[in-house]
């Protein structure tokens, strides 16, 4: 009856200890498809999957399969981590509001209200630094190219300010950054608090800049036809 007794006060220490462990970082509260994780805390180093109210660590490295994605919630910030794509969390200490990212290939939005401090996003040619805003970074293997896209407030990129409606696009060896502006390109929103859809206009200018593509998971396309995306089920129209 003791060792019982023992065992029940054990088990509720353990999930409260786990629920405030829990509280301290990002949790899964949207997934779709085959989303993994490597954990920093993991010594066999074996990649697990990756599922609904489970957080990611400091050191934690994510991929989504093709069609999966995963999204992430802490208080009122947001990582959304879009298919075919690896993005590993450096840094985290909500309390100092610092928060460091790495996207090693593929696409993330991010929307950053808690770490007023410093939240900054790396990846193979960029540094993206904001402070409370909304962003998304999009890197192409293929081209060796990181697109920086700024929806709300100002993103510096490689020490380049950039504005809600601009972006700019950086290739792997190159000091360059190549500016671009999207604010007549997204219509606005008949729903407060959705993002407006992708119009025809967006469309050609997808055919210059493919990474793009990872826009329309939010921005529905209007008036023409996207094959192959996945919608945003919270976000998008």
């Amino acid at each position: 009856m003791v060792m019982r007794h023992l065992t029940i006060q054990t088990l509720l220490l353990l999930t409260f200890t786990f629920s405030i462990h829990a509280g301290e970082f990002a949790v899964a509260g949207y997934v779709k498809g085959k989303v993994s994780v490597l954990s920093a805390d993991d010594t066999a180093k074996l990649w697990k999957t990756f599922k609904v109210n489970d957080v990611l660590k400091p050191g934690d490295t994510i991929q989504t399969g093709n069609g999966s994605k995963v999204d992430l919630v802490f208080k009122e910030t947001e990582f959304r981590i879009q298919p075919n794509s690896s993005f590993t969390l450096k840094e985290w200490n909500p309390k100092q509001q610092i928060s460091k990212g790495y996207l090693e290939k593929g696409a993330a939005w991010f929307k950053v209200k808690d770490f007023k401090k410093g939240f900054e996003v790396v990846s193979p040619t960029t540094t993206a630094g904001v402070r409370g805003t909304a962003f998304g970074v999009y890197y192409e293997e293929k081209d060796k190219k990181t697109l920086t896209c700024v929806c709300e407030g100002k993103v510096d990129v490689n020490g380049k300010v950039f504005s809600q409606g601009t972006s700019g696009t950086v290739t792997l060896g190159s000091d360059q950054i190549e500016s671009n502006d999207y604010k007549d390109l997204i219509a606005k929103s008949e729903k407060k608090g959705f993002p407006g859809g992708a119009t025809v206009q967006f469309e050609k200018k997808l055919k210059e800049s493919p990474l793009l593509t990872s826009c329309l998971s939010c921005h529905k396309p209007t008036g023409w036809e996207a094959k192959g995306i996945i919608p945003d089920q919270k976000y998008s129209n």
